[in-house]
């Protein structure tokens, strides 16, 4: 009897935009979301380039988060930014952005 492939485990990245505020954040938005049409056993983001970010911004990574988190990947962060974990905080939501 032939032997199934062993399945691939398929890692993703996403580079987070320089300004993650409402008025700047569709366009991230629709690359954030054609990832979470995939499956993924492991998923980086960079957040090295984060200048500016507001509560939505927060609000939408904390839902992308949960999302791909939900789907039994596991999430990691490279180039952390302040401004997202002060943010976050503000609003409560620390623990939410920690992978």
């Amino acid at each position: 009897m032939p032997r199934k492939a062993a399945a691939k485990s398929q890692e993703g990245s996403l580079v987070l935009p320089r300004h993650m505020e409402i008025a700047d954040i569709d366009e991230f938005k629709k690359e954030a979301l054609k990832h979470t049409r995939k499956k993924y056993s492991k998923f980086v983001l960079d957040a090295g380039e984060v200048a500016l970010i507001d509560t939505a911004g927060v609000q939408f990574l904390v839902w992308f988060l949960n999302l791909m988190k939900a789907k039994d990947c596991e999430i990691s962060w490279t180039n952390d930014s302040v401004q997202i974990y002060q943010m976050a905080a503000e609003l409560g939501l620390a623990e939410q952005i920690d992978a």
